[in-house]
């Protein structure tokens, strides 16, 4: 008798790397003074960034600061006129936190600027802990795996079973069809009242959930 079976495994911890994704840029109808403008706000963003980065332990690990780029397009009315030129400049900016504390400051000194979007904040493990949780979730896939076995040939009147394929979802020959294999849920943010009376907002971001599914086949009786 042969049994074919789906082991399964989840977990989730807290994130322990942030990196912030910003936009830096103008607009308006006068080109020179809308690239000035943008040039001015990076190169401030810029050595706001370098102060981080040699703080004493700096709360970054990691900035990438783009070229600024500039485009520009003609307008219509709601009458159907076309209108003179609008000119914009941009820069996209992502700065990598170790210290959620610092990436909160960041956002509530910088989020209100005229001229900065802060686009989204994405959430990670460091790779040390992302692959050794991953070994020990997979781990846990495989052991439900032979669990799930055990008990289907248990109640079909059969003795212990043996192992005779285990594969990722879809790569087990005549298996169940793929199902999602290592499956991430990131991490969204949370904003509540700053502590120490600053005012600003302090990120709580929730955790970074996952679930690990490995295909088996058995032999029992």
């Amino acid at each position: 008798m042969d049994i074919t079976v789906v082991g399964t495994a989840r977990a989730s911890l807290a994130p322990e790397r942030a990196t912030l994704h910003l936009q830096l840029g103008h607009e308006g109808g006068d080109k020179a003074q809308v690239l000035q403008a943008t040039t001015a706000l990076v190169q401030s963003f810029s050595a706001y960034v370098d102060e981080l980065k040699h703080a004493q332990p700096s709360p970054t690990t990691w900035s990438a600061i783009l070229p600024v780029r500039t485009r520009s397009w003609r307008p219509w009315s709601d009458k159907g006129e076309v209108l003179p030129l609008r000119f914009a400049a941009a820069s996209d900016v992502q700065v990598k936190y170790r210290d959620f504390r610092a990436l909160a400051g960041t956002v509530d000194a910088w989020g209100g600027l005229a001229g900065v979007t802060v686009s989204n904040v994405e959430w990670a493990l460091t790779e040390a802990t992302r692959t050794t949780q991953e070994a020990a979730v997979l781990r846990r896939a495989v052991e439900d795996a032979r669990a799930r076995a055990q008990a289907m040939a248990t109640a079909a009147g059969q003795g212990e079973v043996r192992w005779l394929e285990l594969a990722d979802p879809g790569l087990l020959q005549g298996g169940a069809r793929p199902s999602g294999g290592d499956t991430y849920v990131a991490a969204s943010m949370r904003a509540g009242k700053a502590e120490g009376g600053g005012g600003g907002a302090d990120v709580a971001p929730e955790d970074i959930a996952w679930q690990v599914q490995v295909h088996a086949r058995f032999a029992a009786g």
